[in-house]
């Protein structure tokens, strides 16, 4: 990187791409469904997801917005948006994990209520969630893009970090049932993406250049597996 300040966007990147990993891949290895042993529907995946992958996304995210701002007086808009954003997906991510694997054994008199948590509540507010943390990283890279092109070597890497977090998506969608609101979703992000990157080349948007590749490969991905 020819800077400290790239290097350090590159690695916030690099570290989110690879929690992202995480994420997916503790939704498909069999072994993250086992029990804690505290209880029926208490299992490693939940805990693994609200005790590491949340908080830690949280901080990375957050860092990413404030390395962008470096102290601009007027930084206070793309903060705050991360920062309710961050704090939806906290929230859907609190009721969706638990009542999900609680779902499967709501009796009758429960499962409309069990329902409503479960796939209309956390859902919606996980969207606007996912969507509010996106725009909110995209409109500070685009507020704050770089001087000059990024060199071949950096682009990479970028790319790279891109590839990382499609694979991310892509394994934490791939055995849902049915997530054709989550394809919606993840085309208007990209959608708005573009739009707020209307004019400025991706060489300067290293940030950009990491989301849009990762969103487009898991779109792409999930589409032709038949989603």
């Amino acid at each position: 990187m020819r800077d400290g300040y790239l290097r350090a966007l590159f690695w916030l990147t690099a570290a989110q791409a690879v929690v992202t990993l995480l994420a997916g891949l503790n939704l498909v290895v069999p072994a993250m469904a086992g029990r804690v042993g505290v209880g029926e529907f208490v299992r490693w995946r939940e805990m693994f997801s609200l005790l590491f992958v949340t908080p830690v996304s949280a901080g990375l995210m957050v860092s990413a917005v404030w390395l962008l701002e470096r102290g601009r007086r007027d930084s206070w808009g793309p903060m705050l948006a991360i920062g309710i954003a961050v704090g939806l997906v906290a929230v859907s991510m609190g009721v969706h994990e638990p009542i999900n694997v609680m779902g499967r054994a709501a009796c009758e008199r429960l499962a409309q209520s069990v329902f409503f948590w479960d796939e209309v509540f956390s859902h919606a507010v996980f969207f606007a969630g996912y969507a509010g943390v996106s725009v909110a990283l995209l409109w500070s890279q685009a507020r704050n893009p770089l001087g000059g092109a990024m060199g071949r070597a950096p682009m990479i890497a970028f790319l790279g970090c891109g590839v990382v977090t499609g694979a991310g998506i892509y394994f934490s969608l791939v055995k849902a049932p049915q997530i054709r609101v989550d394809l919606w979703v993840i085309a208007g992000v990209l959608v708005m993406a573009e739009v707020m990157r209307w004019g400025t080349p991706f060489r300067r948007l290293p940030l950009a250049v990491a989301l849009e590749t990762g969103y487009a490969l898991a779109l792409a991905g999930l589409m032709l597996r038949g989603h």
